[in-house]
């Protein structure tokens, strides 16, 4: 087993390693985009000693192995490969055009294209999921755009997509081997440090004052909670009442789990576990409060939310609407349950196993007022008068918002129910 990887390492090093045809990844015409010129017929990812591999570390090299069939003759081929993460942000492309790697022009139909590419990762720890494709163009545009006389928008003009197989396969980055970091946000770039120490006998404040400061500040006020549990009627209701004390969400959750936690600030829908929240460091004066929904109303919100309302925000939603809209109703609801439902119940189930006080979706629909007033104003001591929070709260309800159109979810997951 150890002399054979060390052949198939020694052989991928020389450009002479194809996997074998049961390792490819293979995948119809369904799981990918293809016209009449060629499609994807597999690909393949490995480590530094050729053996499939998935997760990684910072600064390893991967090797990825992708292959087209072509169906018409092309002049000038390229193969490319792109990575996004699970946001849908790409973090990183290339194609052969961009590495001046050619093969012998024009590929006759019939014949398979293999591309060997190898990328290091030097990105944030994470999850990736890579997409491959074939283009081509024409060979006077190609040598047009080598020698200067074209820029990349005139090119890209003369250049044609024929395949792009979307996600074929994913991988993970964790930290350095050693356990550290090797940087913080998605790339690693290169560049130079220096730092000087100047020296001073003044201080701003003393720690007495500091901790009586402490004493009298208001408290942190952290809203946790999982998609689709009303976590954006939360949002508005806040920052409606403290427009300026409010740390806007970001991807990722990069606010509260990255950022340092602000004293006195109100962090809105924070998606979190009981195990990622013990993590972070917060002010010695915080409050939290917990809000979840019943998982059943929680998937058939998403599944009509995404398939048909949700704003495009990213490549990501893109495709997840076009999976929906291919897929049935009782389809679309398994896809998203075994994939996106994932996270919501994770973050559920952590809190209901810490035993922590929760309140429930269902509940606040139907007496808001009666547990926002005492939960915001007396336990978070929220900056905001009773008569505002009223005014706030009556204006957000669900009915009011949508022209008084009838809630659905609920009756959608005990017709769910009675069919199960």
């Amino acid at each position: 087993g150890d002399i054979q990887g060390r052949i198939r390492k020694t052989l991928m090093m020389q450009d002479e390693f194809w996997p074998p045809s049961d390792c490819l990844t293979s995948f119809d015409r369904s799981k990918q985009i293809t016209g009449d010129h060629a499609r994807c017929t597999g690909a393949y990812l490995c480590d530094d000693d050729a053996r499939p591999a998935r997760h990684f570390s910072q600064g390893d090299q991967a090797y990825f192995f992708y292959e087209f069939e072509l169906r018409r003759e092309l002049e000038v081929p390229s193969g490319g490969l792109e990575f996004h993460a699970a946001t849908g942000h790409v973090i990183h492309g290339k194609n052969s055009l961009q590495s001046e790697t050619l093969v012998r022009s024009p590929v006759p139909a019939g014949s398979r294209l293999r591309f060997h590419q190898t990328i290091s990762l030097d990105v944030g720890p994470g999850e990736y999921f890579f997409t491959v494709g074939l283009a081509s163009t024409n060979s006077s545009s190609y040598l047009e755009y080598r020698t200067g006389l074209f820029n990349h928008e005139d090119f890209a003009q003369q250049v044609h997509e024929h395949c792009r197989a979307i996600d074929v396969g994913s991988f993970t980055v964790g930290f350095e081997k050693n356990g550290k970091l090797s940087h913080h946000g998605i790339a690693n770039l290169p560049g130079k440090f220096q730092v000087n120490v100047v020296e001073s006998g003044d201080r701003a404040e003393s720690d007495g004052e500091a901790t009586s400061q402490e004493k009298d500040s208001c408290p942190t006020i952290i809203h946790i909670t999982h998609w689709k549990a009303g976590s954006q009627r939360i949002h508005r209701i806040l920052r409606e009442c403290v427009p300026d004390l409010i740390v806007s969400p970001q991807p990722g959750e990069t606010q509260f789990r990255h950022w340092p936690v602000q004293a006195e600030k109100v962090y809105p829908t924070v998606y979190v576990t009981r195990h990622e929240f013990s993590k972070v460091r917060l002010p010695p004066n915080h409050r939290r409060f917990i809000i979840i929904r019943d998982l059943r109303d929680t998937l058939v919100s998403a599944y009509f939310n995404m398939k048909i309302s949700h704003p495009i925000v990213d490549i990501g939603r893109t495709r997840l609407r076009r999976k929906l809209q291919a897929l049935d109703f009782d389809e679309g609801l398994i896809y998203l349950m075994d994939d996106w439902l994932v996270p919501c119940a994770k973050i559920q189930i952590s809190w209901l196993e810490s035993q922590q006080r929760l309140i429930r979706y269902e509940d606040l629909l139907e007496h808001d007022l009666e547990i926002l007033e005492p939960l915001l104003l007396d336990e978070c001591q929220l900056k905001v008068s009773r008569e505002r929070l009223h005014e706030v709260v009556q204006g957000s309800r669900f009915e009011r918002i949508t022209g008084a159109r009838q809630r659905g979810g609920r009756k959608m997951s005990l017709r769910m129910n009675e069919r199960a």
